[in-house]
């Protein structure tokens, strides 16, 4: 017998934004604000008989088609939301907890209409089983939850289409009422003018009289008039509007059914007769063993990988290691001989300690005779400074001393010239007279007085150099330095 195979539909939501808010939802819009621009005209005037109830009726009818349009393009953030789901499911990574908890957070907002306690545990299937993986249970509560919520949403825009039906008869019955009571007072004036004239009529009495009774039908007519077209326009949108929502219903109620995990009929005899665990349960559990038995054999595949390549890299790490183990070895036999020469370096920095201290002994004799040396020094130059002032104060004494020589030098010659120049003069009064023997006489006196300023001078001469320090008391002070050293 040939099993049946199942037929397989669409599982992809929609996620054009005009396939839930539909251009048929525009075009009606269009065609209203068409017909008001057109009759704009009679409809002002029909909107000023009763401008609080028409104000009333325009804010109801523009509120349900705000209300319209909310709920379709709820069903387009419905359909964003299963469209990320899709794509997580179709990644090939595995799922993060963060994108998980965004989800919850999204469902909140974006998939408000699914939002319900069932599919906060489908979105923990997401991260254990890699796919949703409803149960019929949950399947069911939210496919019901869901419709449950949309026909309350479209339920609200007929709600308000009935509304404006109310208001039309409200307007209708009031303008009514005033008629009524117009239409009395009317007929009561109408009489008394009657009474009053005599049986004449009064044409303009009764004109004026019958004018507010048809004031109150123009309100009750415009007013009917508003609510009826209010609504009837509401009808077509909500028309249009059911439709793109029933649309998207089955498709998201075809993708749920989806992801139902599914039994192959062929073991369903094999299972007759034999206690099993629930149907739901069994499914799950036999969808997310699929996927773990998947997900396992990638991750096997991907660990005998990285155990090949770990292989290779042991193999490379022990030629490492015996590189590592000879550059130690080597390292070591230079430690060895390292060890060597510091043990020679210690008994030569020994030896080097014993020889230290008989130098530091002849270091202290050494820095003593220093200081001593230092101390003749500076009394030598104390000496040395003495003499050198002596020297000099004599050397000022032999300067004047040698002036007055010159002085005296030059005195003598001046007194030469004239004895000179006497004896010149005798000369020629010895040649003139004939005393020879006064002449004579008078020569060697001057010659004695020659003589004698001759020794005087030389005598003089001297004395200069008698007053000098002589060689022998500076090469005696210098002993005397010497002894002391």
């Amino acid at each position: 017998m040939r099993s049946e195979t199942p037929v397989e539909l669409s599982i992809k939501v929609q996620k054009g934004f005009f396939s839930y808010v539909t251009p048929s939802m525009f075009i009606t819009v269009g065609v209203l604000f068409f017909l008001v621009f057109t009759l704009r005209e009679r409809l002002v005037s029909s909107f000023q008989t009763s401008v609080q109830l028409n104000s009333v009726i325009v804010l109801v009818i523009v509120y349900a088609i705000f209300k319209a349009f909310h709920n379709n393009y709820r069903f387009y953030n419905t359909a964003r939301f299963l469209r990320r789901i899709e794509r997580l499911e179709e990644s090939p990574d595995d799922i993060a907890e963060e994108e998980i908890r965004d989800l919850g957070r999204k469902l909140e907002t974006q998939g408000s209409l699914l939002n319900i306690q069932n599919m906060y545990s489908v979105l923990e299937n997401l991260s254990v089983y890699g796919h949703l993986n409803f149960t019929d249970n949950d399947a069911r509560l939210i496919k019901s939850k869901f419709g449950a919520r949309v026909r309350h949403d479209r339920g609200v825009v007929s709600y308000f289409a009935g509304i404006l039906v109310m208001l039309g008869l409200i307007g209708t019955f009031w303008g009514l009422l005033g008629t009524i009571n117009s239409v009395g007072d009317a007929m009561g004036a109408v009489s008394e003018s009657f009474s009053n004239s005599g049986g004449e009529a009064n044409i303009g009495e009764f004109i004026g009289s019958i004018s507010k009774p048809l004031q109150g039908m123009g309100v009750a007519f415009s007013s009917s008039l508003f609510g009826l077209s209010g609504s009837l326009f509401l009808g077509f949108l909500n028309f249009f509007c059911g439709q793109a929502q029933n649309q998207a219903i089955e498709e998201i109620s075809r993708w749920i059914d989806h992801r139902i995990p599914k039994l192959n009929p062929a073991l369903k005899d094999k299972a007759a007769g034999k206690k099993v665990p629930q149907a739901d349960d069994l499914k799950a559990w036999l969808a997310g063993f699929v996927y773990l038995s998947g997900k396992a054999n990638q991750k096997m595949g991907q660990l005998v990988l990285s155990l090949s390549k770990s292989t290779d890299a042991m193999m490379k790490s022990a030629a490492q290691t015996k590189k590592v183990y000879d550059y130690q070895r080597g390292i070591y036999t230079s430690l060895e001989n390292l060890g060597s020469t510091m043990v020679m370096v210690k008994d030569t920095m020994q030896t080097l300690a014993q020889n230290i201290d008989p130098s530091m002994h002849v270091n202290s004799s050494i820095r003593d005779n220093l200081v001593q040396i230092r101390t003749l020094m500076d009394s030598s130059k104390v000496s040395n400074d003495a003499i050198a002032a002596q020297q000099l104060e004599q050397t000022g004494k032999l300067t004047s001393q040698m002036h007055e020589v010159h002085s005296a030098f030059t005195m003598l010659s001046s007194v030469q010239s004239s004895l000179v120049t006497e004896i010149e003069k005798l000369q020629d009064k010895f040649k003139k007279e004939d005393n020879a023997a006064e002449f004579s006489n008078l020569v060697w006196q001057l010659n004695t007085i020659l003589e004698d300023i001759r020794q005087q001078n030389k005598d003089a001469y001297m004395g200069i150099f008698d007053n000098e320090p002589s060689d022998d008391d500076v090469d005696a002070s210098g002993d005397d330095s010497s002894s002391q050293a």
